[in-house]
């Protein structure tokens, strides 16, 4: 009778196991589109940076020459970013691969297929990540503490069984390690933004000057040196070129670069968030916070609409 009993409460719990892990995978894999969606967008972010960067150094380039400050001047559009460098860009590519590589990792746990493998593009990943990291290839990060750790926990997380506590367990013990890149990349969102804030403002101090200067010299031709103006300093912001039939007409208030900033700030706010909800949560609470990650990383991803016209 005991051994019946017993049976039947491994057998309850093994068929309780299964529906866990059953309603819980497709969740899991809209995690992982939830992540990579998150990551597009931020990196068209950094990029973007470098962008505003350039065309900031061909403005103030043009200004030294008006002013005669400099006698000469580059068309060609020939930049070297000072902000973001070519390969402070890939180190940030590397960061958010981190991320997506944990998340394509969970996908894996979350399948049915009794040989969880990787495909071999995650492995290499996954090795590249570690050896960067084992070889401080993070350390030019301007907040990069507990980055390395997180990184080399990430690419060496094991996926070798499907069980739905395995799962729990794995969100469990990545938590922090997300929050250490998570964070850094916040940090660096939030300054880069006021950066940019900062030398839109620079750009449009310089104009308002010439602009006058050219009205009292044009009278009412002056008008056309306002319209181009404009158009200078929507090509400053990389955010504001958007159609004024997409705004009813009015500015974006989306298109600062600080809002942008708190967007993709939300979006990997959310991605810690539904990563603690795996960890801790019911099947319930997991699908809310998973669709709300969904829900902000589209609104991040929205960015790249601007930068992509």
């Amino acid at each position: 009778m005991k051994i019946k009993l017993l049976l039947s409460i491994i057998a309850v719990a093994t068929i309780a196991g299964c529906a866990g892990l059953s309603q819980i995978q497709d969740t899991i894999t809209k995690f992982d589109q939830g992540v990579h969606s998150t990551s597009t967008a931020q990196m068209n972010f950094f990029r973007a940076v470098q962008v505003a960067d350039c065309t900031n150094q061909f403005y103030k380039q043009a200004f030294s020459y008006a002013t005669d400050e400099e006698d000469n001047f580059d068309l060609t559009g020939a930049c070297t970013p000072t902000i973001l460098t070519d390969d402070q860009i890939k180190i940030r590519q590397a960061l958010m691969d981190a991320i997506t590589l944990y998340a394509d990792k969970m996908a894996t746990l979350a399948t049915s297929d009794d040989n969880k493998m990787l495909d071999s593009n995650s492995q290499n990943l996954a090795g590249t990540l570690n050896s960067m990291a084992k070889t401080h290839g993070f350390t030019n990060l301007s907040v990069a503490s507990g980055v390395e750790a997180a990184i080399i926990a990430i690419a060496n997380m094991k996926i070798d069984q499907m069980r739905f506590s395995a799962i729990k367990k794995s969100a469990t013990e990545m938590q922090q390690h997300l929050e250490s890149v998570v964070n850094s990349l916040k940090a660096e969102n939030t300054n880069f933004a006021v950066g940019l804030a900062s030398n839109i403002g620079a750009i449009e101090l310089e104009l308002r000057p010439i602009v006058a200067s050219m009205h009292k010299q044009r009278g009412t031709m002056s008008f056309f040196d306002v319209v181009e103006s404009r158009r200078i300093m929507q090509s400053v912001n990389p955010f504001s070129l958007v159609p004024i039939a997409e705004t009813g007409g009015a500015a974006d208030p989306k298109a600062d670069a600080q809002n942008v900033a708190l967007q993709l700030n939300a979006a990997l706010d959310a991605v810690l968030t539904a990563n603690n909800a795996i960890a801790n949560a019911g099947t319930g609470g997991i699908i809310a916070a998973v669709n709300d990650l969904i829900a902000r990383a589209q609104a991040a991803q929205a960015i790249q609409v601007t930068l992509n016209k």
